[in-house]
């Protein structure tokens, strides 16, 4: 009675240390606040939705062109191939963990010299099952592998999303560097004619050598960006290739970057629902999940462990003999209880300091969400504002243009100076194509950090079997809230 009394205080004594390990501060009392709209104003949103992972943004330009390059990318993309390999691992560690609730059974034959069974001799036990199980390590790994199988999914979901985008900027891009090719090749004719009339008039004596030299000097920065321009092209083509699964091949682009509009509508989502859907932010809160559900793992090393398990079959009837008949039967019913295990504290300290660095990477990653949404809306908004105001100045000079042509046809103005006229309205036009593309780029970046798209293909959301919604409810019950109030 005594010793069992000792072991009983012992029992006590280590759980209660464990638990007084246990860090008050960490339980989650005071939630992330989630603001209900975004600081930055962006005057250019036209829409809200309230499930942006399947509106198809990029469906808005009509390119067929685009579509087919973005549907082949999240086919072939090497990138989906792993994430979807990550998922399959995830998914069978999750069924090895599941199929621990069943015995294993096992079949032996062989020679035994065992003298409490019986005689020696041939051995042939033709059922052996066996059932270890730890229930509450056994359910805490459950949830762990449940919560990491949604990692692996969410990580998915965030390979989908920056293939869309990094298809949808490449391409765009490459539009903007053909056309701007075109325009300094344009700007180049006009200077190479500026400079030899500046030749002709310092031949003539009517020009100084000043001109001559900044005319060519202008000439030589407009072919060296060119080289630049071409440099490009090669960047850009190969970026698509690779996000398709291809070696670099030139494309034959027919649509033309002019062509495309820019100001479609923009479309927006509260910072809840953005960060609901976002895979980076999905995943740090299973990934927390899935740690906290690790320091239970780790506790229950201090609980007891169940072994269960019989024999039945039969030995030889005569000593070193082969003829099988007396039978065996025993059952086995153990409950194995730690006392001194002072090794698993050392674990369980680690999973708790594990966990609380998931929990501040969690809210890093929240941060960082709203951060990257809001510098997107202004990024956007500016950009669309400079856009704009580039567009009316293009206006502008191109009418001062269509005045110093009226006017050289009117013997008012030279030649020479209806070309400097020209190459300014050639020079706007780069500005308008440089332009043009960053505010393509700042619609796509938005996007991508509103985690708009990425599910597009999946236009009615599946129906979860009755086990998925079971261990849902469990496990969301046994954790508190992760996000905050709006």
């Amino acid at each position: 009675m005594k010793r069992r009394k000792l072991r009983l205080g012992c029992l006590g004594a280590l759980i209660g240390l464990a638990a007084c390990t246990i860090d008050k501060d960490y339980s989650l009392q005071h939630p992330v606040e989630i603001s209900k709209k975004w600081s930055t104003k962006n005057p250019y949103i036209s829409r809200t939705v309230t499930d942006a992972r399947r509106f198809a943004w990029w469906h808005q330009y009509h390119d067929p062109t685009l579509n087919q390059l973005i549907a082949e990318g999240l086919k072939t993309n090497n990138d989906i191939h792993i994430a979807m390999a990550n998922i399959e691992a995830a998914e069978g560690e999750l069924k090895r963990v599941e199929l621990n609730w069943l015995p294993t059974l096992t079949a032996n034959l062989g020679y035994s010299s065992f003298p409490y069974l019986g005689f020696p001799g041939v051995l042939a036990v033709v059922a052996l099952p066996l059932y270890t199980v730890n229930i509450f390590n056994q359910i805490k790994s459950q949830q762990r592998s449940y919560y990491e199988l949604k990692v692996t999914k969410s990580m998915r979901d965030g390979v989908k999303l920056t293939i869309i985008a990094d298809i949808t900027a490449a391409y765009f891009s490459h539009l903007s560097q053909s056309e701007r090719l075109q325009l300094l090749r344009r700007v180049e004719d006009d200077l190479a004619k500026s400079l030899r009339i500046q030749q002709d008039m310092y031949r003539q004596g009517i020009a100084s050598n000043i001109e001559v030299d900044t005319a060519r000097a202008r000439l030589r920065m407009i072919q060296g960006e060119e080289t630049v321009v071409e440099k490009n092209l090669v960047l850009t083509q190969n970026a698509l290739r690779y996000l398709i699964n291809q070696n670099p091949h030139p494309f034959l682009f027919k649509r033309q970057f002019k062509q495309v509009n820019t100001h479609h509508m923009v479309v927006d989502s509260l910072p809840l629902s953005v960060l609901q859907h976002r895979p980076d932010v999905v995943a740090a809160v299973d990934e927390l999940r899935a740690l906290r559900s690790g320091i239970g793992v780790a506790l229950s090393r201090f609980l007891p462990e169940i072994n269960l398990g019989l024999a039945r079959g039969d030995i030889a009837t005569i000593p070193n003999g082969s003829t099988l008949g007396s039978p065996i039967h025993f059952n086995q019913a153990i409950a194995s209880q730690p006392l001194v295990t002072l090794a698993s504290l050392g674990e369980f300290e680690n999973a708790r300091g594990i966990s609380k660095a998931s929990y501040y990477r969690y809210v890093n990653t929240l941060r960082k969400a709203l951060r990257d949404v809001d510098n997107d809306l202004a990024a956007h908004r500016y950009a669309t504002e400079r856009l704009d105001k580039t567009i009316e100045a293009q206006g502008d000079i191109r009418g001062a243009y269509h005045l110093n042509r009226d006017l050289y046809q009117q013997g008012l103005k030279s030649y020479l100076q209806l070309l400097e006229e020209k190459i300014k309205l050639d020079e706007i036009n780069i500005v308008v194509n440089k332009h043009k593309i960053d505010q393509v780029l700042a619609m796509i970046h938005l996007y991508e950090d509103m985690a708009v798209g990425y599910d597009y293909d999946n236009k009615v959301p599946q129906k979860k079997s009755f086990t998925t919604k079971r261990q849902e409810m469990v496990y969301e019950k046994i954790l508190p809230s992760i996000l905050g109030p709006a």
